[in-house]
């Protein structure tokens, strides 16, 4: 199985997901996560083959990343971990496919915050990538039933997810504070903001210096999602296979 990077050497594996070709974006997510994490743990972070989109824009580039790492994550590989996080902020197939096929906990990134937050506020808000994000976000956190849970709504950067890697951090950072103050904080009174996508992960400090951390909380979804999945790891839970998750015949 092709991987990015693998840090820790512990008795506890876990795999992080990169279901879009983009290697950069695989490289900051794990920059992020290996920063503090216990030598107990081994991290295995997957980046998606060639073949798979460079960015995941729509229902149908969902579809197809999750094909292409299905492909290449066989059931032999996947058998070795004890827990898996999948990095895309969207309701993604491989999350429910991935589910169906092991027994320990997959997380998705778009589940985690949204648990989380709610627990952090009662307005949580979604900045995303570009506007047609704020549709599919919508639909996706309906399907999931979080709709309750996400009351101050979702809002485009106006970027695309590429735009995060291309263009510079500067020109990123200071439009994502513009909109966490002046839409999410002002306007929408939220209390908690969500950034909405994995490539946003090198922008979360930026932003909780900027806001001010007594009124909205900011959250980034791929280390929520990993230490979601380390919890449910260490509680010894397992993904049912009595229902909706039954293993396919």
């Amino acid at each position: 199985m092709p991987i990015t990077s693998k840090t820790g050497s512990g008795a506890v594996r876990l795999l992080v997901i990169n279901p879009n070709s983009t290697v950069a974006f695989t490289e900051h997510i794990a920059t992020e996560l290996a920063s503090d994490l216990p030598d107990s743990y081994e991290v295995t972070f997957y980046t998606a083959p060639a073949s798979a989109p460079a960015s995941i824009e729509s229902m149908g580039d969902g579809i197809v990343t999750a094909a292409a790492c299905l492909e290449e994550l066989h059931a032999d590989d996947l058998a070795q971990y004890h827990g898996a996080v999948v990095a895309c902020f969207s309701n993604h197939p491989l999350v429910h496919a991935l589910r169906e096929e092991v027994a320990y906990p997959v997380v998705s990134i778009l589940e985690a915050p949204l648990l989380m937050g709610a627990q952090l506020g009662a307005h949580v808000g979604i900045l995303t990538t570009s506007p047609r994000w704020e549709s599919l976000l919508a639909h996706d956190v309906a399907t999931l039933g979080l709709s309750g849970k996400n009351t101050a709504g979702v809002v485009s950067s106006g970027f695309s997810v590429l735009d995060l890697e291309r263009k510079s951090p500067a020109e990123v950072g200071d439009r994502l504070v513009q909109i966490a103050l002046d839409e999410f904080y002002r306007k929408r009174k939220a209390d908690v903001l969500i950034l909405g996508c994995a490539g946003m992960v090198g922008f979360v400090e930026q932003l909780r210096d900027k806001i001010p951390a007594d009124d909205m909380v900011v959250l980034e979804p791929v280390r929520c999602a990993f230490e979601m999945c380390v919890a449910l790891v260490r509680s010894r839970a397992r993904t049912s296979k009595g229902g909706i998750y039954a293993k396919p015949p």
